[in-house]
């Protein structure tokens, strides 16, 4: 679907909710499905990047109901995954291909894997390297991905920590279910230091609740892993998503005109490091507060009265917040510095590069170095034709940019956004946003 979107000259107003956690719905959908039992998940966010992973859990004989609008049912049909030769399909959702890599090791035969994930030749060998350390054996191209376990052996494992989270999150969600001819405990080490620590946190959160003991020590970038634990069944509840709200945060934040905004659904106690986008827009100079008992963020937006200023941001633990934290930037008084982002060239695309592109074609001026952007205020942002590269965290960022540009802006392939935030251009047009179908 192609809009236009119009500057917002009209103050936003109005209470919306935030959807699920798509890093907690993952977590949660996987360790249900290892679980002896039913459990109840509540609240997921089913977008197009979990439902890939729910469909190959389907495809696995995992049994996936949908009870209300909000509550699904997981139950595992047999004792362990059943085999099965077609190729799953995990499009381009990283957390997908990479736990199923890893849970191929549990599953007779092994699995093929394919999607474009693949195609875009996005990391994933150092997972697989150290799955060989579990006696996998694989095969790899940029079509498919076949990986099957032929040793029940359980080596220390040394991975880079630098790349993505999810290869560790992928390794402490497979590691309690291996057998092992030589050891009764798995040890993890990560070889540089741990970029998205908050991430690794939630799995292991889900993990402890699904009743899955885990030993971290994230100082020396280590876990140990006793094996042939037992999954428990559980009724989970999955926390409203930061990394999502946060644009909609940004945009009343941002909003020239007196606004007020009540966000539902989140609350600070959870395992989130993108909630730390209430932290840094209030040091930035923005009216924000947040009711955890009532689990709202409340948001008064008024750029002339709540003025922003340019801060240094690291965003070592926050990588989903960059492409909102690059168009803060460019309506913050003097410079705005996101460091510590190298990383954020191997996302669903290489996220400095683009968000450097797309403000530049706004007239903002940016400085792009390897593991930072520097940004600096503009007076007045250009309306443009926004190219997000397939990218739904840099759909919703520019979106928010044109809300506060000279002339109205066009998105092709809008849908995008569904990835994780399935409600975003719906939610916008409840605040006042004037949004076109074209």
């Amino acid at each position: 679907m192609n809009l236009k979107i119009k500057p917002s000259l009209d103050c936003l107003e109005g209470e919306i909710t935030a959807p699920g956690s798509k890093s907690y719905s993952h977590r949660a959908f996987i360790a249900a499905s290892l679980a002896d039992g039913i459990s109840i998940i509540k609240n997921p966010l089913v977008s197009r990047d979990v439902r890939f992973t729910i469909n190959i859990l389907k495809l696995l004989g995992v049994k996936i109901l949908r009870r209300t609008e909000n509550t699904y049912i997981v139950k595992r049909h047999k004792a362990a995954y059943k085999p099965l030769k077609k190729p799953f399909d995990c499009g381009n959702s990283g957390m997908t291909i990479r736990i199923f890599s890893a849970l191929s090791l549990i599953i007779e035969g092994g699995i093929s894997l394919k999607g474009d994930f693949l195609k875009l030749q996005r990391p994933i060998l150092p997972l697989l390297n150290s799955l060989q350390q579990l006696g996998a054996d694989f095969k790899l191209s940029n079509k498919k991905l076949n990986i099957k376990r032929s040793n029940e052996v359980c080596n220390k494992i040394k991975i880079q920590g630098d790349i993505s989270s999810q290869f560790i999150t992928a390794l402490l969600i497979l590691c309690p279910q291996l057998k092992c001819k030589n050891s009764n405990f798995i040890e993890i080490e990560s070889t540089l230091p741990l970029v998205s620590k908050p991430f690794i946190e939630i799995t292991l959160d889900v993990l402890e609740q699904f009743g899955i003991n885990i030993q971290a020590n994230f100082e020396i970038g280590k876990f140990y892993i006793t094996n042939e634990q037992t999954y428990r069944s559980q009724s989970y509840e999955i926390p409203g998503d930061f990394s999502s709200a946060a644009n909609i945060i940004s945009a009343v934040v941002l909003s020239k005109k007196p606004s007020s905004v009540i966000i539902n659904n989140l609350t600070e106690n959870n395992k989130q490091g993108d909630k730390k986008i209430i932290e840094i827009l209030q040091k930035m100079g923005g009216n924000i507060k947040i009711d955890n008992a009532n689990k709202q963020v409340i948001i008064n937006g008024d750029l002339e009265k709540y003025p922003l200023r340019g801060i240094e941001i690291d965003c070592t633990n926050i990588s989903d917040l960059f492409p909102i934290l690059s168009v803060i930037g460019a309506f913050a008084e003097g410079k705005t510095i996101l460091y510590n982002a190298s990383n954020l060239r191997l996302k669903e695309t290489d996220r400095i590069s683009i968000m450097a592109r797309e403000l530049n074609k706004m007239g903002v001026r940016v400085i792009e170095e390897s593991d930072k952007l520097t940004i600096f205020h503009c007076d007045m942002i250009k309306g443009s034709k926004i190219n997000h590269n397939n990218d739904h965290r840099i759909a919703m960022a520019c979106t928010i940019a044109a809300l506060n540009a000279d002339s109205s802006s066009y998105i092709q392939n809008s849908e995008i956004v569904e990835d994780s935030y399935p409600s975003f251009f719906e939610d916008l047009k409840e605040l006042g946003v004037n949004i076109e179908v074209v």
